[in-house]
């Protein structure tokens, strides 16, 4: 939440599942006071879905009067009848009667999930601004409609400043899609079935399986939070790196990539999500959020009771590396590769899906022997590390 003005307002939460927090501090009474040059993070502040809300996320300006409706501004998140389809959700915009409000500043979220019931978060930054001066016309300082001119909600991808670091996450496939819905949505977190990667400068980073066991497995993404399989979710910012961009390329090139082989590359104890956890933390950031860690956690932790068992579901390839050892021919950029990841699997679920115009049938237990094309992504090469 960031304010521009000399105004102050408040912000009050009408989610019940959530406890906004400010610099780490519980709101008090549910109330936030956003005073002029406010620019903080607020955690578990939610836009409510308008079938769960009774009050929606209310902002007023501090000299209205909140028993007027004309002086509360209310948002809440639910579908709009385009041309006879509700299958996306949006950001609207009610006065404090409920009465529709700026509708053309109103903003598409993404499609719905499970009849609106359950689905995806999108992150957000609210920002106070007043383009037209503190004396400015519309609907006079104080009503719905002057109120509704200062707030401006953009996605937090397109506003970030160039150093903030993006946890950008994918369901594995898109028979999961609904499945992590189910298991993680704005009510709750738990676990899913996941690929990550992490994003920066513009940059998105992530790590791969390879047919060659001894190339690097390092890899960037040529459109981030775009893959031919894995289904993009959401981008959780994890805060500001302070590298620059040329010391974010070095950590990568010259000091992750030579540890990060793809024969390495193991379904729960060495994947994209544990890839990703070692670079924000080189990064300085938060950490990977527990729910996207939780499967393949959850997972090693079961088979590793068991060592027949942990024995089998360990990748041979891996083996083979440990007996053969780390030095090895690097991956060009040019050549082909196994680019999808597997964060977590159960069963082995036939999939179907379509890629560049083919049918390609795989299993959700069998997506690390899928190769999209070789254009789709670009392999790193450590830097110092040459051929043998």
């Amino acid at each position: 939440i960031r304010n521009n003005t000399m105004r102050t307002f408040r912000i009050t939460s009408g989610d019940p599942f959530y406890t906004p927090c400010a610099d780490g501090q519980p709101w008090p009474n549910g109330m936030l006071e956003v005073t002029p040059g406010f620019d903080q993070a607020c955690d578990g502040l939610c836009v409510p879905w308008e079938s769960t809300t009774t009050m929606g996320l209310e902002i007023q300006e501090e000299r209205g009067d909140p028993k007027r409706d004309e002086d509360v501004v209310r948002f809440v998140v639910g579908p709009v009848d385009v041309e006879g389809e509700t299958q996306y959700d949006w950001l609207q915009c009610r006065r404090g009667d409920w009465e529709i409000l700026a509708q053309e500043r109103w903003m598409p979220l993404g499609r719905r999930h499970l009849l609106g019931a359950v689905g995806g978060s999108v992150e957000l930054q609210l920002t106070f601004r007043d383009a037209r001066g503190e004396a400015g016309g519309g609907g006079g300082i104080g009503s719905a409609t002057g109120l509704a001119e200062l707030v401006h909600f953009e996605h937090a991808t397109k506003c970030a400043p160039p150093n903030m670091v993006f946890l950008n996450v994918f369901d594995l496939a898109p028979a999961m899609s609904i499945p992590n819905a189910v298991l993680c949505n704005t009510v709750f977190n738990t676990f899913g079935a996941f690929h990550a990667a992490v994003e920066v400068y513009g940059e998105e980073w992530g790590f791969y399986r390879t047919p060659n066991g001894l190339s690097c497995g390092v890899c960037k993404s040529l459109r981030p939070r775009h893959h031919p399989v894995h289904v993009y979710r959401q981008s959780i910012p994890l805060g500001t790196t302070k590298l620059a961009d040329w010391e974010v390329r070095y950590l990568i090139r010259g000091q992750l990539a030579v540890l990060w082989p793809g024969g390495s590359y193991d379904l729960l104890e060495h994947n994209c999500i544990h890839f990703c956890d070692e670079l924000v933390l080189q990064l300085g950031v938060s950490g990977v959020p527990p729910w996207v860690r939780a499967l393949h956690e959850t997972g090693s932790s079961v088979f590793s009771l068991t060592s027949p068992l942990s024995w089998f579901m360990s990748s041979t390839d891996r083996r083979e590396q440990l007996e053969v050892g780390a030095e090895g021919e690097v991956c060009e950029e040019d050549e082909q590769a196994d680019t999808t990841s597997v964060a977590a699997s159960a069963t082995a679920t036939t999939i179907t899906t379509t890629l560049g115009g083919e049918l390609l049938r795989g299993s959700a237990s069998g997506f690390r022997s899928h190769r999209p094309p070789a254009e789709i992504r670009s392999f790193v090469e450590p830097v110092g590390f040459g051929r043998r």
